[in-house]
């Protein structure tokens, strides 16, 4: 015969990647745990809702970054510049790094964790998205986009681009 809290034990095993979850064991037929169950609603309802202000987000991931630096791959260094709540129930982050490749899953779970441990959100999916900044010099590289009056987008040739065009 196995107990309630092996078998909870046994759920989170099987059911890892919903680590999040909280197991509430509760019978229809007896009444049993009802009232704990729907406790255990309204309190997730209210994680869900939660608005984290970005000047809070960021010192919290800052300090989580601090204490655990991501892992470098081929010399390339994941750099965070800031982040931001962009969806409540489910919340989702949005985070501005310098490679979104270079994010991977077991750092983005270990964020997902530290923003657990600091906010709460139990019972909560917790969606990350990471989204590279553009570079003052990935700029420079990228051609000058304008639209024209028609609201289509036009290149705009650099001056050396007209002048061979006008030579040929």
């Amino acid at each position: 015969m196995t107990t309630l809290p092996e078998f909870g034990e046994w759920i989170h095993r099987q059911l890892f990647f919903m680590d999040y979850a909280p197991v509430i064991f509760i019978s229809a037929k007896e009444g049993f745990s009802l009232d704990r169950l729907l406790d255990a609603v309204r309190y997730v309802a209210s994680q869900l809702r939660q608005k984290i202000p970005t000047a809070v987000l960021n010192r919290t991931l800052h300090e989580a970054i601090e204490t655990r630096q991501p892992v470098s791959a081929r010399g390339d260094r994941l750099k965070f510049f800031y982040a931001t709540q962009v969806e409540e129930a489910p919340p989702k982050f949005l985070l501005f790094v310098n490679r979104e490749h270079l994010l991977s899953p077991a750092y983005r779970k270990y964020l997902t964790g530290e923003l657990r441990k600091a906010f709460g959100f139990e019972g909560c999916p917790i969606t990350l998205i990471a989204r590279s900044r553009v570079q003052k010099d990935d700029r420079r590289k990228a051609p000058a986009k304008q639209r024209e009056p028609s609201g289509r987008r036009r290149f705009v040739r650099s001056s050396r681009d007209r002048h061979r065009k006008i030579a040929k």
